[in-house]
């Protein structure tokens, strides 16, 4: 549908009255930041009314804005979509359709939103989020089983201010979504993680690229909140070095793991209030050396036929998290996000 340049989007609020209708007193409550409405205004282009509304950021990607009040327009192909997200300025892209952004790596610009118009929304390829700030990518499913660029579906490298909501991300032939080289406040929340496709090299979520690439040191601020990894994940759930990575409320179901939590070197990392069924090992050693220093927390924690592993130790003063956050408890997390993770 066209639009006039002066005419505002209207967002919305069917979907989230029907998730709140779902959910318990609770869910709400502990999620209302997530779910809660951000107006667009178009002021140019031609635009559909979108079926999603785009999350306020929350994590260490709280603050992050995207591309709001900024240019909205719905793109169709692949060649439009690299034009808007490639451009400069803020700007909504919503993305209608599938498309193949072939061999490629495609970067995302500073300032932009991109948000799938519907649960059928698709990018295949390549999309880097390299050395910019502030995107916001939500509600799309995301793959790359050829292996384009990279190798992974998504890439945030160097960059700051990254919030990644409510996807698919499936079946990337390096890894599903990496956070590397320096990137920086990055929340990753509500995605469904899994592999079908391809079938060697499972490995789902690497922070930081390199036992010593010191260079991280003091950045790799992460929170993964409330996303599922599903079947044919077999590891890197997250895999971490230097970070400082806040894993809480994550459902972990994979029928194929070989570990869930990599704590490699120099790695901060808390596991608060997630759910692990039929895992065969939460989380593995993966320094260099075990002379090497690590800080490993975990609490809250459910486990079913699954146990803790013997070697790590529990470190009783986790990292600061500066921002406000209300998890569920354990038992309460593989309901709430096979009900809610993914594009839907």
């Amino acid at each position: 549908m066209k639009l006039t340049k002066s005419l505002s989007i209207a967002i919305s609020a069917i979907s989230l009255s029907a998730f709140i209708s779902s959910c318990s007193k609770n869910q709400v409550a502990a999620e209302a930041d997530q779910l809660s409405i951000n107006t667009l205004s178009a002021t140019t282009g031609n635009v559909s009314a979108l079926a999603f509304t785009v999350a306020t950021a929350n994590g260490f990607a709280q603050g992050t804005t995207g591309g709001a009040g900024g240019t909205a327009v719905t793109v169709t192909t692949a060649a439009n979509f690299i034009s808007q997200a490639q451009s400069s300025g803020a700007k909504i892209i919503t993305v209608s359709g599938s498309l193949n952004l072939g061999s490629t790596p495609v970067s995302i610009a500073s300032n932009k939103t991109i948000v799938g118009a519907t649960t059928a929304s698709s990018i295949i390829g390549n999309v880097k989020v390299d050395n910019v700030t502030n995107v916001i990518i939500q509600n799309l499913n995301i793959s790359n089983p050829t292996g384009a660029g990279t190798g992974d579906a998504i890439e945030i490298s160097g960059s700051t201010k990254v919030f990644v909501n409510k996807c698919n991300i499936f079946d990337g032939a390096d890894g599903n979504l990496d956070i590397v080289r320096g990137a920086d406040n990055v929340t990753v929340s509500w995605c469904r993680f899994y592999y079908s496709a391809v079938t060697t090299h499972q490995f789902s979520n690497l922070i930081g690229n390199g036992d010593n690439v010191t260079t991280d040191a003091g950045k790799l601020h992460v929170t993964l909140h409330h996303n599922w990894y599903d079947n044919g994940v077999n590891q890197r759930m997250p895999r971490v070095r230097f970070g400082y990575v806040h894993v809480y409320n994550n459902y972990y179901g994979s029928n194929n793991d070989s570990y869930n939590v990599g704590v490699g070197n120099n790695s901060h990392i808390l596991v608060e209030n997630n759910c692990f069924e039929n895992q065969a090992r939460l989380w593995s050693d993966a320094r260099s050396s075990t002379s090497v220093a690590y800080q490993l927390t975990w609490t809250g924690n459910v486990l079913i036929n699954s146990s803790y592993p013997t070697w790590a130790t529990n470190y009783s003063s986790p990292f600061s998290r500066p921002y406000s956050y209300s998890p569920h408890t354990g038992s309460a997390i593989k309901t709430t996000v096979t009900l809610g993770a993914g594009n839907k």
